[in-house]
This record gives C-alpha cells, structure tokens and sequence, in this order.
C-alpha cells in the first residue's frame, strides 16, 4: 500500500485558482484580524507582532488584487452564460442575478483603474476609483445576501406546500 502523502489535501487546493484564492483571502484576513487585535493591545515598547502581520495582510490583499487582473473574461463569459436570466423560474431571482452580474462586471474595471493609478501606470485619482470599486463590491454582496434570504424563503414555501400536501 503506497503512503499518502501529509499534504495532498493542501497541495490539490493550492493548484487550483479558486483553492489559492481562498487559502490567500484566510490568510489574509486572520492576518488583519490578528494584527489589529495585538496592534490595540500593544505596550509601548513592545516589539509590534501586530504591524508585521498588518503588513503581510496587506500584501497579501495587493497580490489578490494583482491575481483579479486576469479574472475580466470568466465574469465576462458567466454573465453572458446567465444573460437576461431567461430559465430562472422566478421573477425576483432573476433580477437579484441580472443586477449583481452587472455590479460584479462594473467591479472588475474599476478595480483595475484603481490599481492602475496607484501603480502610477496611468493618471488619476486612485481614491475615487477604489471608493467606486469598493461601493460595487459591496452591493454585490448585499445582492448576493438578498439572493440567498430569497432562495430560503422559496424553500421555505415549497417546504410548507408539500408538508400542507401530506397532511390532508
């Protein structure tokens, strides 16, 4: 019987886009987590753990950012896929999809100019692009939660419908 090797787990998931992406954002985020914590507890004296693990996450943050350059054509490719969302049966999901896939598709440029103009390749106002950026993000968040509280409500109906169903 061949031994399995102790990281093949790991390994599978660093070879994959998706897979380095999340181990990356975790990593990430602990790290600003983490830093931010020990940085408002520190002594003055103390060597600053909390600073180094600050700045590794924001590296850590600008190699996502640099990584999300290349990420244009699949958004593109899925939001034509998906295109006026003809095949979702219901109304309301199909335009919390429609308004998302167009705030993602807006997020992806804005977020390159933004990067552009910080690494001074171009000429302009980097706040405003990543305020713009950031503002698209998070709508795509709050639509994608809106998405996800309207899919548990329909599976909520479909549940009392069938169990209304079995009762009589």
């Amino acid at each position: 019987m061949a031994a399995v090797p102790p990281f093949r787990g790991l390994v599978s998931v660093l070879e994959t886009y998706r897979g380095r992406d999340r181990v990356i954002r975790t990593i990430c985020y602990g790290c600003q987590l983490a830093g931010g914590i020990l940085v408002a507890r520190r002594q003055p004296g103390e060597p600053s753990l909390g600073q180094g693990l600050l700045t590794v996450s924001a590296q850590l943050s600008h190699c996502r950012t640099v990584l999300r350059l290349f990420d244009d054509l699949a958004m593109l490719s899925y939001s034509c896929q998906y295109g006026l969302g003809n095949k979702e049966k219901d109304t309301a999901m199909r335009w919390l999809s429609i308004f998302n896939n167009v705030a993602d598709q807006l997020y992806y440029p804005c977020e390159h100019v933004a990067w552009a103009a910080d690494a001074e390749i171009i000429h302009a106002n980097s706040s405003r692009w990543w305020t713009l950026s950031t503002t698209l993000w998070g709508f795509s968040l709050l639509l994608g939660i809106a998405r996800s509280l309207r899919i548990l409500l329909l599976l909520r109906r479909k549940q009392h419908t069938e169990s209304r169903a079995l009762n009589f």
